[in-house]
Parts: C-alpha cells; structure tokens; sequence
C-alpha cells in the first residue's frame, strides 16, 4: 500500500535544481558533462524579486527537468557579507561579480560556456515563464555553435 502511494504521489513532489557557488566547479561539470553554464546573480535585499523569479522559472518542473540535462547553475550573491566564516566565498564572489556583473545586478543571469564566454543576459526585468527562458537558452547555444 505505501509503495502504491509512493507511486502516486512521487510525480507531484518537486525536485529542486542542484546550484553551485564556486565557479571553477561549475567549470568543470560544464566540460565533463557537456553543458553550458547558467549563472544566477542574487542579492539577499532584492529576495522579494528574485523569490518571484525563482518561483516562476527556476523551481519549475519544467526548468529543474531541463536544468537536470542540459545547464550547469551557478548561483552567486552579490550581497554576501566578509566575515572570517565565508571569507574564501566572499572573495571568490567579488572576483565573479567584477567579471561578470560589474553594475552589481540582481536578480541577473548569464549563459556562458565552460571558459566564461558569455552567450546571454537576462536582467529579468521582464516578467518570463520557464518555457520562454528555456527557449531562449536553447536559442542562445545555437547561434553561438556558428
């Protein structure tokens, strides 16, 4: 009986995306799995914006299903405090931001390649569904296969 509502009840219980916080993992998942990066800048003052985001794109079925094959996530906060307890992340995240998103944006995504060539941005300040930023993430790798 338990098995039988397992069953039944496993396909509504969502999955949520595995994120990294170091680039260089990222990195590497990207050459050995064969995906793109998709970086994901936040700031824990605007979580407002960026929890509505996260609600109508990344917690998705449809985007943690497409994640899961196809994108390595990397999620990075640009509003971490230095403390001695996360000073290595902190200085790590400064180096990300100062590459990546110097104006200091978030909610912000970018697509890049294993070697952080950017492919696409997203400021998110349009409101999107999973399917349209999947769309454009699959748009995006292959007008950069040319």
């Amino acid at each position: 009986m338990l098995r039988l509502l397992l069953i039944f009840l496993f396909p509504l219980i969502q999955l949520s995306p595995t994120w990294e916080s170091n680039f260089d993992v990222a990195k590497q998942r990207s050459i050995k799995e064969n995906k793109i990066i998709l970086i994901h800048f936040v700031k824990k003052t605007s979580d407002a914006k960026n929890a509505k985001l996260e609600k109508a794109i990344f917690d998705t079925n449809e985007f943690v299903a497409y994640a899961n094959k196809q994108v390595v996530l990397l999620k990075i906060d640009i509003g971490i405090p230095l403390h001695p307890e996360n000073e290595k992340q902190y200085y790590h995240n400064t180096i990300l931001i100062e590459r990546f998103n110097n104006k200091m944006l978030a909610p912000y995504s970018i697509l890049t390649d294993a070697e952080g060539k950017i492919l696409k941005r997203w400021n998110h300040e349009q409101p999107m569904v999973a399917a349209d930023f999947i769309k454009a993430i699959n748009e995006s790798i292959e007008a950069n296969k040319q």
